[in-house]
């Protein structure tokens, strides 16, 4: 029994053991080269190297490697989590400074501050609305236009953020360079941006704002006007943006105002009965007359046979109105007696009542800050179109006479 133990263990042991000299044997009776080999001494003087002893430090060097290469790859992540980190730390820096559309984002208040939009779902309808034109749109580059279209150029702001920089510049009354510094963009970027948008937002604006019908008009009519005023299609005022003054000679006597003792732009403006802004002219030199104005605007084309206009007793255009077979509502002269008559300080206190809204809806179209103090003479080309625009956007906001 113990024999078989001995044995079984020598044989354990010749399959385990690998000497050079039996690997040099071998070498010399597979490839025959006698050179190569050592003597049977020389070899013996080696010991003998185990397999398991072999396979053991490899195994110790593979785990070595994996372990330093797990510790690199957590370095490696821990190093990208650092840096993802800071680079949101960055982002939220610089968005802390960078504007962008997200500023008035669920914050009607914001909007109406900013844009004078009453709510971002308005906004954001506004900016649906004019996508597909605004992605197909050319850009003005000063004296031309940029043929190129937008999906061959990048741009460095989104287009919502375009319009919104456009429509905050209107409503407050900013600088170029200071909307520039707000976005991030340089004043030469950003006097595209705000030309081009004027020249869309008055296009698609316009088509919006229809002259109303009739049937529109009295559809919405008041009670107020009902009553007494039925016929009344549209209430006129005139009113005037200051200008800054021309180095022209002759620009400076068209815009002289007798009236605002300032050089200006003239405007005549209608509203419905009901408060819309239905009707804005072209600018005109602050010279201008109401009678000139209204004559040469082309709203007495627009009225139909019947219809009234009520206005201030300045506007002496009845001769006009009568030619269309329209008539007019003005508070009476007093003409050559000292006093009014009972019935007509009634009439010119409900006309004075019922005039007063186009009063409030241009005091709302002055809300945006663009047009109060004086426009500097860079804008006066783009004078008409923002007026215009600034009508048609105080639309949006809620009806000025309740029904």
């Amino acid at each position: 029994m113990i024999e078989a133990d001995e044995s079984r263990a020598r044989t354990e042991q010749r399959h385990k053991s690998f000497s050079i000299e039996s690997h040099s044997g071998y070498c010399a009776t597979a490839f025959g080269d006698h050179n190569v080999i050592t003597s049977t001494k020389e070899a013996r003087s080696y010991p003998d190297i185990q397999a398991e002893d072999i396979i053991m430090e490899d195994t110790n060097i593979k785990f070595q490697s994996d372990k330093e290469n797990q510790t690199d790859i957590c370095e490696i992540i821990q190093e990208n989590a650092s840096l993802r980190q800071k680079l949101k730390q960055r982002e939220d820096e610089l968005r802390k400074h960078k504007w962008d559309h997200r500023k008035i984002k669920d914050n009607d208040a914001a909007t109406k501050f900013y844009t004078g939009l009453p709510a971002f779902a308005l906004f954001l309808w506004l900016f649906n609305f004019l996508r597909p034109k605004a992605e197909r749109m050319s850009y003005w580059t000063g004296s031309k236009i940029n043929e190129e279209r937008s999906r061959f150029r990048t741009s460095a702001l989104s287009l919502i953020d375009q319009m919104f920089s456009v429509l905050m510049r209107i409503r407050l009354g900013l600088y170029v360079q200071d909307v520039a510094d707000r976005f991030c963009i340089s004043t030469a970027t950003y006097s595209k941006y705000f030309n081009t948008w004027i020249a869309l937002l008055h296009v698609e604006l316009k088509a919006m704002n229809p002259f109303p019908s009739r049937a529109k008009v009295d559809q919405t009519m008041p009670d107020s006007f009902k009553k007494k005023y039925p016929s009344v299609r549209t209430i006129i005022d005139c009113t005037e943006i200051f200008i800054q003054r021309s180095s022209s000679i002759i620009n400076q006597s068209i815009t002289f105002s007798n009236y605002k003792h300032h050089t200006t732009i003239k405007f005549l403006v209608g509203i419905t009965p009901s408060g819309v802004i239905s009707f804005v002219s072209e600018g005109w030199g602050g010279r201008v007359s109401d009678r000139a104005l209204t004559m040469e605007s082309g709203f007495i084309e627009l009225l139909d046979e019947n219809d009234s206009v009520m206005a201030d007793k300045g506007f002496t255009i009845k001769d006009l109105l009568e030619k269309k077979k329209c008539h007019l509502n003005i508070p009476p002269f007093r003409g050559q007696t000292s006093q009014f008559s009972t019935n007509q300080v009634f009439e010119t206190q409900e006309i004075a009542e019922l005039r007063i809204h186009v009063e409030r809806s241009i005091g709302r179209v002055k809300n945006f800050h663009i047009l109060q103090g004086v426009m500097p003479i860079s804008l006066a080309p783009n004078a008409t179109k923002i007026f215009q625009v600034c009508c048609w956007l105080s639309n949006f906001d809620v009806p000025l006479v309740k029904n």
